[in-house]
Parts: C-alpha cells; sequence; structure tokens
C-alpha cells in the first residue's frame, strides 16, 4: 500500500470493495492508500489499513459518546473523536494534536477536518445518489481532497478514512434514528 506523502492533483476515491463484510477503499493514482472493513458482528467496529499502519475504529457509548483510534493489538486509545449534536466534533490525538470536525451541507454534502486555524486538511465530498446499500464497486462514494496534508502530522490517509468511518456512522445513527421513529408510531 503506497503512503499518501506526496501532493497529488489526482482526486482520491473512496469505493466498495466486493467481499462479505462491508468494506471500502481509499484509491488514488498509485492505487489504493487506505481500507475500512467492518466487523460483521459489530457495525461501529472496523479496521484500518494505511502505509503507516493498522488500527481499529470504534463507537463507544450513549448519551456521551465518543470514537476511538487504536493501533491492532493496544489498550491505549491512539486517538478519540469527540462528537457534537450539531455534526462538528473535535478529534484528539495522544500526543495532543487536535483537529475540528466539520460536516459540510449544501451544493457539495460531506465533512472536512480542520487545522487549529480553520483551514481545511481532508476535505470528503459525498458523490451524489450512493445512499442505497446496492452500489457496485467501480462507483465512487466520495472524493477526498487531500491538498493541506502536508501541514498536518497526523497520517494523511489516516485522516480520511477517519472522516470516511464519520460519515458512514452517521448514516448507521440515521436508519437507527428512523427505525426507532417507525416503530413509535407503529
Amino acid at each position: 500500500m503506497p503512503a499518501l506523502t506526496r501532493l497529488d492533483p489526482t482526486p482520491l476515491v473512496w469505493q466498495r470493495v466486493r467481499g462479505i463484510r462491508p468494506s471500502f477503499a481509499l484509491s488514488g493514482q498509485d492505487g489504493i492508500v487506505a481500507t475500512l472493513t467492518y466487523f460483521p458482528e459489530h457495525r461501529t467496529l472496523a479496521q484500518v489499513e494505511t502505509a503507516d499502519g493498522a488500527w481499529t475504529l470504534k463507537h463507544r457509548g450513549f448519551p456521551a459518546s465518543t470514537v476511538t483510534l487504536r493501533e491492532i493489538g493496544s489498550k491505549v486509545d491512539h486517538a478519540t473523536f469527540h462528537p457534537h449534536l450539531s455534526g462538528k466534533g473535535k478529534l484528539v490525538f495522544l500526543n495532543g494534536d487536535t483537529f475540528a470536525w466539520v460536516r459540510l451541507e449544501g451544493d457539495e454534502p460531506g465533512g472536512a477536518f480542520l487545522d487549529p486555524h480553520g483551514m481545511s486538511l481532508v476535505r470528503l465530498s459525498l458523490c451524489p445518489d450512493t445512499s442505497h446499500r446496492a452500489i457496485p464497486e467501480d462507483i465512487p462514494l466520495a472524493l477526498v481532497d487531500a491538498g493541506r496534508l502536508h501541514r498536518c502530522h497526523a497520517g494523511p490517509a489516516l485522516l480520511a478514512t477517519l472522516g470516511w468511518y464519520l460519515l458512514q456512522f452517521e448514516t448507521i445513527l440515521e436508519e437507527a434514528g428512523t427505525a426507532a421513529e417507525m416503530s413509535l408510531r407503529i
């Protein structure tokens, strides 16, 4: 898996990967730079792989929910994401690096991680008509602009993967909320 270290004008693309478990790959001109694979028994636990290593992402708890990032086999959280009800949040790494997460609405919905000065480090733009489940592998799900990641100490592919996980997790929460609302109506 190549490292995402140089600025590449070619956009990065999240796509579904064929397999039993829900799995996604972030691809660029040089090939796959990151993968995100969900564990079948737990919809909020996923494994991430980049050139920098392998981690797990896990959503924890209600009402004070968090998303944790751990290296495979470690019991220490490498980073913790603290979401806010507004769709925003804060990603804090063990070394103190902190990035704001914002949801993007309008013509290009998605999300972005911002540096402490409010500048976009990585931006994920959801592709239209990707809300249904039966999406072929060759259809782009999101475009990733990592043009400013050279100013970031966190692994660029890792930030892009965390952003994709957060966008996927919001979909899971919306589905659960819709199901709960429907059961109350019935």
